[in-house]
């Protein structure tokens, strides 16, 4: 196993966390270099799927063959084919694909869940492929938080809730007499991490809740690595670790002000 080593988890867990998905993937090196149309090394891809379904049945009982299955492989790499799930319809869930693997969490998230099943996973991955080449790694948190943005000045709640000030100098509207609330909006920054090797990017945008059309401004908090950013093998462990530790201490940050609120 690849996995082994137990990990104290000291984040306070939200009764009521704003927490939409938090979403682990992973990629695989798939074309020779310098011939990407012509011969791909995932040749194992074909036999996968099955293996896959085998060692990981018993976790993960429930198949979905999602219509991405229909398009050859060779047209469109990196892009989920299968879905296996704990209980029918329901999270987590685990996708695989040519030269890709996710791990996809909701609203029960935990950490320790989070970990041990990208951990499980991963474990199952290098056993039927352990010969593959990481190029990609990624932790993805999607947060939500209610807020009529319609009615509201969405960038009033980023500055007293979210620890974020973002606005363009008043004398732009009155200038040009446009309505200084935002109707929709996207922010999105980017900046270079040393330990773990990477990038972390944090986005803020306006969205709906897809259960009641709700308005509500999103949160994404990635952390990534690429190529020779990526760990070695014996080091992801410690790299999700790390990652998913810079997250949670910049979302814990950022949600200070109302943090009672999720409790």
């Amino acid at each position: 196993m690849v996995f082994e080593e137990k990990y104290s988890y000291t984040y306070e867990i939200l009764k009521n966390p704003p927490i939409i998905e938090a979403i682990f993937e992973i990629r695989w090196k798939v074309w020779e270099k310098g011939k990407p149309t012509i011969e791909p090394i995932d040749k194992k891809y074909k036999f996968f799927p099955g293996i896959f379904h085998e060692k990981i049945k018993n976790l993960f009982p429930y198949i979905e063959i999602l219509p991405s299955t229909r398009i050859p492989d060779e047209m469109d790499i990196y892009l989920p084919r299968y879905r296996f799930r704990k209980t029918q319809n329901g999270y987590p869930l685990v996708q695989i694909g040519p030269g890709i693997l996710t791990v996809n969490i909701d609203k029960n998230f935990t950490q320790e869940l989070f970990h041990n099943t990208c951990m499980e996973v991963i474990d199952i991955l290098y056993e039927i492929m352990h010969d593959i080449e990481i190029v990609h790694i990624l932790i993805h948190y999607i947060d939500g938080f209610d807020y009529d943005y319609d009615t509201k000045d969405a960038f009033e709640f980023l500055g007293n809730k979210l620890e974020t000030s973002f606005n363009f100098s008043p004398e732009l509207f009155e200038i040009t007499n446009i309505t200084p609330k935002p109707a929709k909006f996207h922010i999105e920054s980017t900046y270079r991490v040393n330990d773990p090797l990477g990038y972390f990017m944090c986005q803020l945008r306006s969205g709906i809740r897809k259960l009641n059309n709700n308005k509500l401004i999103l949160m994404d908090t990635i952390f990534r690595a690429s190529d020779n950013e990526v760990p070695k093998r014996k080091e992801i462990l410690g790299w999700i670790r790390k990652a998913d530790d810079l997250i949670h201490k910049w979302f814990y940050k950022m949600i200070s002000k109302m943090e009672e609120l999720f409790k």
